[in-house]
């Protein structure tokens, strides 16, 4: 094998990062744009000891889980990387995905997966954009898949209908080359200075999230597909009710908690208290402002809230997991620092769930989690159709007899 050489061969599955997977001079060859059962006539454009990297060239075999792109701009634009297969089939190899990680990276013997679709068109509530600086034409764009160059976008079948209505007339924020919006139902935010046709548009307002009011920003980070959050709600609640009944009285830990989302649905199960812990100092005074509202409310009452404004490992070192019974986490992509893992693994409360965005990190950290916990239940919900993202729930109960 060597760079430049032009070979044919059959793809056998998806990749994590949603490459198609094949094989030829006997190494592990990744190509873009490729489904599995393509037979595709390609072109080595990368050399490493145990894989490549190729360029489709033909495809001269399609595989019947094919489907043409419902956007024109897919293939140059970076935003997507599975719209050339069908929706049960992304899904398929996402689920495998999830699986594999655990198994080969954390050692495990993962139980079975529940896999929870979404919407696959439409269901993108909040998205960050490119400014393009042009005198005409769109003023916002994505990454290009190969340059990283930004392509200006007029339309984006992924967005939902609120955001996709205003991407030809925005104006971007001055001053920003990144800037996001979000929308949903009547609600459009984006963040302070951006321009639409009827003025500027609010930075800050109130989404329903099942049957609660939810204030956001759009400059914090809100998880992007409201159906999809709604269902990981929903199975939250089941896991914490469970919880509060095997140990009742207990308290709730809610790390890395955002603006408050999951503590404003599972608080009321843990009656001697709920501490949330957040770096981002502004996400969480907005997680203040709905917890407040939600204690004062007409709803069952729950316990008193600390609020923590630091780093995961920071709370670790200060903080003893003995006092809670229910511990949920919902890290960035690089997962739990070592120091929380070790934590968790060391001081053991009874239930962890661990909401991950990144099946890597999420094994990595099983495999700290699992000597004092059983991964007893594993759920794939797919936030970002059309993509290789892969949003999961691990549930870890504590083993008996552990500390």
């Amino acid at each position: 094998m060597a760079i430049g050489d032009i070979f044919t061969a059959a793809v056998e599955s998806v990749a994590p990062g949603g490459d198609g997977v094949l094989r030829y001079g006997g190494r592990t060859v990744f190509m873009a744009l490729a489904a599995p059962g393509d037979r595709v006539t390609g072109r080595i454009r990368e050399e490493r000891r145990d894989w490549a990297l190729a360029e489709l060239l033909e495809i001269t075999g399609p595989s019947p889980l094919r489907v043409k792109p419902e956007c024109p701009l897919y293939g140059e634009c970076g935003g997507c990387s599975l719209q050339h297969i069908n929706y049960q089939a992304q899904l398929d190899a996402k689920e495998t995905a999830l699986t594999d990680c655990l198994a080969h990276i954390g050692g495990l013997t993962p139980p079975r997966c529940t896999v929870v679709p979404s919407p696959p068109w439409e269901y993108r509530n909040r998205v960050s954009l490119h400014a393009v600086r042009a005198n005409k034409g769109p003023r916002c764009g994505f990454k290009a898949r190969e340059s990283g160059e930004i392509i200006p976008v007029e339309d984006c079948p992924v967005l939902d209908p609120g955001i996709r209505g205003v991407l030809k007339t925005l104006k971007p924020p001055p001053g920003k080359d990144r800037f996001t919006l979000y929308a949903r139902g009547p609600l459009l935010l984006a963040e302070e200075g951006t321009e639409l046709s009827a003025g500027n548009a609010a930075s800050r307002g109130s989404a329903v999230l099942l049957d609660r009011k939810i204030t956001l920003d759009a400059s914090c980070f809100f998880q992007a597909n409201g159906t999809a959050l709604e269902a990981l709600v929903g199975q939250l609640l089941l896991t914490a009710k469970e919880t509060a009944s095997a140990f009742p009285g207990g308290k709730m830990a809610d790390l890395y908690a955002g603006v408050g989302t999951f503590s404003l649905f599972l608080s009321e199960f843990f009656p001697d208290g709920t501490d949330l812990m957040e770096e981002n100092a502004r996400a969480l005074n907005l997680a203040k402002t709905n917890l407040t509202a939600r204690s004062s409310g007409p709803d069952r009452p729950a316990g008193p809230f600390r609020f923590f404004p630091q780093k995961d490992e920071t709370w670790a070192g200060k903080q003893s997991l003995r006092p809670y019974t229910f511990v949920l986490a919902d890290p960035p992509r690089k997962g739990l620092s070592p120091a929380l893992a070790r934590k968790l693994a060391e001081e053991t409360p009874p239930v962890f769930a661990y909401v991950s965005c990144d099946p890597a990190s999420l094994a990595r950290d099983s495999r700290v989690l699992t000597g004092a916990y059983h991964l007893d239940e594993l759920y794939f919900f797919d936030f970002y159709p059309q993509t290789a993202h892969i949003e999961s729930l691990a549930v870890f109960r504590k083993k008996r007899g552990s500390s």
